[in-house]
């Protein structure tokens, strides 16, 4: 368990760092990949954000379970985790709500290649 969740944080340190640069990132729709939310720039930067956020999380969760004395975490490490998590999703939902929605850039490219080439 341990491994995953080192993976985890690495992924989400290197995918927010890139992010943070305001790369171009396509995020599909669950149920139609074709459809999905572009993010780029100020979106893209959200959503490094949240990730950076949620490595630290990850951080902070292996430390804590490593103490090994059975305790339960202080009440002032849990408030702080409570508010890294909701500020997480709220950049998460940010992302989500200021990316444009559409289809995939990649199909964009090829429906107006196949409409020149009707003309």
């Amino acid at each position: 368990m341990r491994t995953f969740q080192a993976l985890v944080i690495v992924i989400c340190l290197t995918g927010g760092l890139w992010l943070l640069r305001g790369s171009v990132f396509f995020w599909p729709d669950r149920g139609d990949p074709s459809q999905g939310v572009l993010l780029q720039g100020f979106s893209s930067q959200l959503l490094g954000a949240a990730l950076l956020i949620v490595a630290a999380l990850g951080v902070m969760a292996s430390r804590q379970a490593g103490r090994g004395d059975g305790r339960a975490a202080p009440h002032a490490w849990q408030v702080r985790y409570f508010v890294l998590i909701m500020s997480a999703l709220g950049l998460i939902s940010a992302a989500l709500s200021t990316g444009e929605r559409g289809p995939n850039p990649d199909s964009r490219a090829r429906v107006s290649e196949a409409k020149a080439q009707n003309l």
